[in-house]
């Protein structure tokens, strides 16, 4: 208790501080804001995962890489051992060279300027050679013994666990209906229609899996069995290869539209792997059941699914596998095996509701058996103290057949993943205060100890996403299950492992509490623990709790809350988002910390311009991000060797040895720019979506109600919503400040009876919601309490059958069974911004609004391969109106065509995949150049020859005359269609000086991949992303000008050359290799044309 008691208070010690860091950004003004944008400072520069251990370690590369870094303009490195390679000549961890090359990487970082943060393990997540399997990962697991009654029992009962394990509970029950007969005990004859298959092998347990060839369309593979006689079946369980596609809770939620089902990337729908069938003769079968797949997901050890359904008598019983593949599929054939085809009455695909597989719950499938196939609760005696510890049973068993139940807990097995291999071992328990201070103290601890002795203590700690799989146990569970829902689980442990108890209603609410409590459980005992150690040690803690694949059954929001920096991830190859960068804002948002964080540009490769990045940057920040970490950057430990280490084949190319980085400083200033903007001021978000608490539980697209666009959301779960909300007026009140207007309920969600409480009194309050009536609490918790839980649900929502539409209750109202859109409209919540888009994930405007002292800051994004040219509508009341580019630095002043209670209007022209800022106030701006929507122009192409520069030292010919501009990935000389790195274009031009009201812009529009302009030997800017132009009138002279572009295309090309070459010829060394002479050239130069703007201000 204690240890509970400490975690609230370091918890709520922690929301102090992040609430005290809001307040002072809520008083930011616009003059403040102004000075950061244009100045940004360090703190708020993106900082890298700087992944180590794939090959040797040298000072010279640490310097080196750390000097770049510092010179790109990137704010600080997470050291953090992650490899995928062989790893040759890599030290071993924690040997006396690894401290003597981590103590110096720290020093350096300290001298030259950069922050240093270390990541909270070897490897991902959070394990090692000293967690033992008692500390690992849990889960529970029972044998059972069928016994008759009269007589004295006196045996060995069989072990439950696989290897090691710790006994839990020995529980028994009367046999329910007779019924506990299984394949093996009652083995029919089995034959399959395969005659190279071995029939039998798929039955019987400990056996590898049946590999069944894919079979052409419609055609079956059949498993027969006949049993002699009639046989009763019930429920169905068998063992499955996972397929190729990622499971739901693996698969990164896009932003989108409402839908019946599951959608996400990287998730297809798998078809179902067969039917079980019966037979009376033998030769007419009729369909049984459905025989689902199980889907990939990260670390999962548990691949057994089971089937439920009514009662079935019959002779013959056959498995019918017929169309299981995907057309795509790499591994196509069907691997199945351990089938036990059972008497017993199961609940259906019980393994997910039991947590040994996190996948997001729908209704319970099971049938209604008849209380005489279920287990009686009031008959289950316990028989813990009769088991001595050789696990011998003594007991005298009453009349009748009885089942008695050996419970334990065994390790899963989940190993952490990538990290240097003298350090690899177990996950530890996440739900363990114990388990997670013993990897504290043998990873953590000794690395912060040893540098703050040399006055290097890391400002951090940094946790990747678990990818570790699914725990159900810890030692003590029982009792804290007991302490937090009130009711002892003891008798309710056979529906861990499937069986019924009581009833399906009640062994699904059980099982609902027993998740939720793991979720708990999780969120303090790991997530919590882990922020008080940093607290101690004063650094800061930055996680993804838990992470976008959701492969622990856990809640996703509060943990979140429980960490200093909550943090999500997204990445280069999904250019059109994902929501769990949203998740993070949310958690960031409604637990009061002042950085939402994200894993940032996973997934680049050397083909990745920076506008693809910058493609993928600006949908974070739409999303409430503001903080960038990226993922990853290669430690290089060569000074002379391009690419260098391609961290095993992932490239993580963001380092010194990229082509671009020499240039790349506007794309890292962006980030700071942007960065530092988003974290001032309050979010104005209008939405706040209550998702349930049913774990594992986050925010999923499908579930999501329609979002009308020119309207921000946000959304919770139970925790935040019940202790961090109230009611303010007609608003949603947050502690520091931070209100929503409407809180909606999302359908397919649960309603515990503490949430409904509090809804109502939210409600009464002035709150208005707006949700579908709720048919009752899934915890068995609020049994007790139905007849209070009905009558709020009538108070609320009205008698069942009440037409949709609005309830006065209170204060405030409650909206149901209507559209979200139309609620908005009848309670006069006007869009934030007014504005119409395409409004599909590949065509939209995204936004987010944060409000200053005297201010409102508009974040916008064109997300569309078209321009965006319309009137937007802010609903602020400020009367004049900025634009600040964050590419740039430079803020214009926006014409505004009217103001008032309305809002401010205004002309806005967005170029494809452009973003930036509108600053709306009360500040006269007339001093500022205008940013005039279609502006008057003035288009020239430049036309004539170019004198074009390939340096030699990288293969290039020196300079050649180009007398069009080309692709030159498509030249006919392979020294420049191969080339990579710089390219100088020269030419001169006469040009007339812009006049006053003039503006002279380079616009380029094909450009692979960017390019540093300079007139009459002055550096102009680098032009590296939409709208690809660049401002060059401060820099003409009347007459001739001297024109010098430097070109910089991706590394890419010159590693395809180098694959057709022996080595010794080659001018790239990668280890390990990336490219092949297959690969696809990526587009390069100024391609087509280069326009000279004159554009017309007045």
């Amino acid at each position: 208790m204690k240890t509970r008691n400490l975690l609230i208070v370091i918890s709520c010690l922690s929301a102090c501080m992040a609430c005290s860091n809001r307040l002072t950004s809520n008083r930011t003004t616009l003059t403040q804001a102004w000075d950061e944008f244009s100045h940004p400072q360090d703190s708020t520069r993106t900082k890298v995962w700087w992944f180590h251990g794939e090959t040797e370690t040298t000072r010279e590369g640490i310097t080196a890489d750390l000097e770049a870094y510092k010179r790109a303009g990137v704010g600080g490195v997470v050291y953090y051992d992650q490899v995928h390679g062989k790893c040759d000549n890599a030290l071993r961890a924690f040997g006396p060279e690894w401290w003597d090359m981590l103590r110096f990487a720290a020093s350096e970082a300290k001298r030259i300027g950069l922050s240093f943060e270390i990541n909270l393990s070897n490897g991902f997540v959070a394990g090692g050679p000293w967690i033992t399997k008692k500390l690992g990962m849990q889960r529970l697991t029972a044998s059972d013994t069928l016994v008759s009654g009269g007589k004295h029992f006196a045996a060995v009962l069989p072990v439950p666990g696989k290897s090691e394990y710790w006994d839990v509970a020995v529980l028994a029950f009367p046999v329910p209906q007779n019924a506990w007969e299984t394949t093996k005990d009652n083995m029919p004859k089995v034959t399959c229609s395969l005659p190279q298959v071995k029939a039998g092998a798929f039955f019987g347990s400990n056996r590898p899996l049946v590999d069944i060839p894919v079979q052409p369309s419609g055609k079956s593979v059949y498993v027969n069995m006949d049993f002699g006689t009639d046989f009763t079946a019930r429920s169905i369980s068998y063992r499955v290869r996972p397929r190729g596609a990622k499971a739901s809770t693996g698969a990164m939620n896009p932003p989108g539209h409402p839908a019946e089902s599951f959608y996400g990337m990287g998730y297809q729908k798998l078809p179902d792997i067969g039917q079980l069938e019966v037979s009376d003769d033998g030769v007419n079968y009729r369909k049984v059941c459905d025989l689902k797949p199980i889907y990939q997901t990260p670390s999962n050890r548990w691949i057994q699914k089971t089937m439920s359904f009514p009662a079935t008598n019959g002779r013959y019983f056959r498995l019918n596998f017929h169309d299981w593949a995907l057309p795509k599929d790499k591994r196509p054939g069907l691997s199945v095996g351990d089938i036990q085809l059972s008497s017993r009455a199961r609940i259906d695909q019980w393994e997910e509701r039991a947590a040994l597989f996190s996948e997001y719950l729908g209704d319970n499938l099971t049938p209604e058996y008849p209380a005489s196939a279920e287990i009686d609760p009031a008959k289950i005696i316990d028989l813990t103290d009769k088991m001595d510890k050789n696990g011998k049973l003594e007991w005298d068993v009453p009349a009748g057949n009885w089942v008695i139940m050996r419970f334990a807990h065994e390790p899963t097995g989940a190993m952490i993943r990538h990290g240097r291999a003298n350090l690899m071992g177990l996950e530890c328990d996440k739900m363990s205060v114990e388990a997670v201070t013993t990897h504290w103290n043998n990873y953590v601890k000794p690395i912060l100890d040893s540098l703050q002795l040399i006055g290097c203590l890391p400002a951090g700690v940094t946790m990747d996403s678990h990818e570790g799989g699914a725990q159900n146990w810890t030692p003590g569970f029982e009792q804290e299950f007991l302490r937090r829902k009130g009711y002892s689980m003891h008798r309710y442990l056979p529906a861990m492992m499937g069986y019924i108890v009581g009833s399906v209603a009640t062994s699904d609410g059980f099982l609902y509490d027993m998740r939720r409590t793991m979720a708990d459980m999780i969120s303090d005992n790991y997530f919590g623990t882990l922020q008080k150690l940093c607290d101690e040690r004063g650094v800061d803690f930055t996680a993804q709790a838990t992470g976008n694949g959701l492969s622990l059954v856990a809640d996703n929001l509060q943990a979140k809350g429980r960490v200093y920096k909550p943090q999500g991830e997204f990445w280069t190859s999904h250019p059109d988002g994902g929501y769990d960068v949203k998740e993070t804002s949310s958690a960031a948002h409604l637990y009061g910390k002042h950085i939402a964080s994200a894993e940032a540009f996973t997934g680049s490769r050397f083909y990745h311009s920076f506008a693809d990045q910058k493609n993928s940057a600006d949908y974070a920040y739409a999303f409430g991000v503001n903080e960038f970490v990226l993922c990853a950057s290669a430690y290089q430990p060569w000074i002379d060797k391009y690419p260098g280490s391609t961290a095993g084949g992932k490239h993580y190319c963001l380092n010194r040895n990229n082509t671009y980085w020499e240039f790349s400083r506007p794309f890292w200033d962006y980030q700071a720019r942007c960065a530092g903007l988003m974290r001032k001021g309050t979010p104005v978000i209008d939405i706040c979506v209550y998702l349930g608490q049913n774990p594992p539980v986050k925010l999923l697209t499908y579930r999501l109600p329609e979002i009308p666009e020119g309207y921000d959301f946000d959304a919770c779960t139970a925790e935040a919503l019940v202790t961090r909300t109230a009611a303010s007026g007609n608003r949603l009140m947050l502690p520091d400040g931070m209100n929503y207007r409407i809180l909606v309920i999302q359908r397919n969600n649960d309603m515990p009876l503490h949430v409904l409480r509090h809804i109502a009194g939210l409600i009464k309050g002035g709150v208005t919601v707006c949700g579908p009536r709720p048919e009752g609490s899934e915890s068995l918790k609020d049994a007790a309490e139905q007849e209070e839980y009905q009558t709020l649900v009538e108070q609320l929502w009205g008698a069942e059958g009440t037409a949709p539409g609005v309830r006065r209750i209170g204060k405030g109202k409650l909206y149901h069974g209507m559209p979200l859109p139309e609620v908005l409209k009848m309670e006069n919540i006007r869009p934030d911004i007014a504005i119409k888009s395409g409004n599909t994930v590949k065509d939209k405007v995204y936004f987010t609004h944060r409000r200053l002292a005297d201010a409102d800051v508009y974040f916008l994004n064109n997300h569309s391969k078209r321009a965006f040219n319309d009137t937007i509508r802010l609903r602020t009341e400020a009367c004049y109106a900025e634009y600040w580019d964050a590419v740039t630095g430079q803020r214009y002043a926006l014409p505004v065509e009217s103001t008032g209670s309305q809002g401010i209007l205004l002309k806005l022209v967005l170029a494809p995949r452009e973003s930036g800022f509108i600053v709306a106030s009360d500040y006269p701006n007339s001093t500022l150049s205008p940013r005039i929507a279609n502006v008057k122009e003035d288009i020239t192409v430049v036309d004539g020859a170019w004198n074009v520069y390939f340096d030699p030292e990288w293969g290039g010919p020196g300079e050649v005359v180009f007398n069009e501009l080309t692709d030159w990935s498509k030249h006919t000389d392979s020294a420049i269609r191969f080339y990579s790195g710089t390219a100088v274009y020269r030419k001169d031009l006469s040009l007339s000086t812009p006049k006053q009201g003039e503006r002279m812009l380079l616009r380029f529009p094909h450009l692979g991949s960017l390019a540093r302009v300079w007139i009459n030997g002055k550096e102009v800017a680098t032009v590296w992303c939409s709208p690809w132009e660049v401002d060059v009138t401060e820099y003409i002279k009347e007459g001739i000008n001297s024109l010098k572009i430097e070109v910089v295309n991706s590394l890419m090309n010159r590693m395809i050359g180098d694959a057709s070459l022996p080595q010794e010829e080659r001018y790239t060394y990668a280890y390990p290799e990336i490219a092949t002479p297959k690969d696809k050239l990526i587009s390069s130069g100024i391609i087509k044309e280069l326009l000279l703007v004159k554009q017309f201000l007045e």
